[in-house]
């Protein structure tokens, strides 16, 4: 079979969903840690362990079963180790085991949260930064403007970047379930790592798994940033939602669209302030007017959809552009 790598910077954290539900098949995994700006760390004294779940938690350093090896091939400071685990929900964390004695003392952080992934399949690695700490993010997605959709027949699943993009239904951890004060929002927390994700909310219609029915077809997805514990609140079907309220034309002129490097908005005296977001809600600029003309260099945005937002007086005014 052939090898599959997922490069998850995200690993799911589920609350509130019940119990896992696969069968218990013996899976390989590999699980690598890159060590390199671990402070501190001395490789002459230092042995790198793994424990979670899969290892009955058992004490990093007691048993030499889950004592990672430096890689062979690359970057010694990449350790390594391939152990069988049952398919499902699996937590664990890396430990320093220091001068071989024994200890829960030196782990990447001091208590939760757990790393946590789904083995799904054989042969998967896993590659982690050691001390790189996810956060908890909680997507909400208001259903109250949805049409068609049946709460009696309707479930509906997140798939993105987090977690490897499986087609909804597929993995019920990844189901969203009604909030306890409000049925029409359907929420789920992850457990993610900081960056950049692409994700879009499903329909999945008695319990069968498919990607004929998500919020509109094809691109673009949502985007979300994170770094730091969130909430990110959405509205079926609308991108844009929750990032500003756009309360007039928009009446100035702006090019080129789309922008590789440099945009321009021109006629703008009345404007005291431009703000760009992503359409994750992000403020990516801002940029304090006080001429005629403001020019903005983009070049360190990432492809994708944006929006301009102008204040002045009167209010709002907002337009989308698109960054080559």
């Amino acid at each position: 079979m052939r090898k599959t790598t997922f490069k998850f910077s995200a690993l799911l954290m589920f609350l509130l969903l019940g119990t896992f539900i696969m069968g218990q098949t013996k899976f390989t995994v590999t699980f690598n840690v890159d060590m390199s700006n671990a402070n501190p760390f001395d490789p002459a004294t230092d042995d790198v362990y793994i424990s979670g779940s899969f290892a009955g938690w058992t004490e990093p350093g007691k048993d030499s079963t889950f004592k990672m090896e430096p890689s062979s091939e690359g970057n010694p400071m990449i350790y390594t180790i391939t152990l069988k685990a049952d398919s499902g929900l699996i937590m664990y964390k890396y430990f320093r085991v220091i001068d071989d004695s024994a200890s829960w003392n030196n782990g990447e952080w001091n208590g939760d949260p757990n790393r946590i992934t789904i083995l799904i399949a054989d042969s998967l690695t896993f590659d982690n930064v050691w001390a790189n700490k996810p956060y908890f993010v909680t997507f909400n997605v208001d259903m109250s403007k949805a049409n068609p959709f049946n709460p009696s027949t309707d479930d509906i699943y997140i798939a993105g970047s987090m977690a490897g993009w499986q087609e909804p239904g597929s993995i019920p951890e990844l189901k969203l379930t009604p909030s306890a004060g409000d049925t029409t929002l359907y929420t789920i927390t992850l457990l993610m790592y900081k960056g950049d994700y692409n994700y879009k909310y499903f329909r999945v219609i008695n319990d069968s798994a498919s990607w004929n029915n998500g919020e509109w077809n094809g691109d673009p997805n949502r985007v979300v940033t994170v770094d730091t514990t969130m909430t990110v609140t959405n509205l079926w079907g609308d991108i844009y939602f929750g990032i500003f309220n756009r309360k007039a034309e928009f009446t100035y002129d702006m090019y080129p669209n789309p922008v590789t490097n440099k945009l321009t908005v021109s006629g703008v005296n009345d404007v005291n302030r431009i703000e760009i977001f992503d359409i994750s809600g992000r403020v990516v600029k801002s940029v304090e007017v006080a001429s005629e003309k403001v020019s903005m260099n983009l070049s360190d945005l990432q492809s994708g959809v944006y929006i301009i937002s102008l204040h002045n007086a009167k209010g709002i005014q907002t337009a989308k552009f698109i960054k080559n």
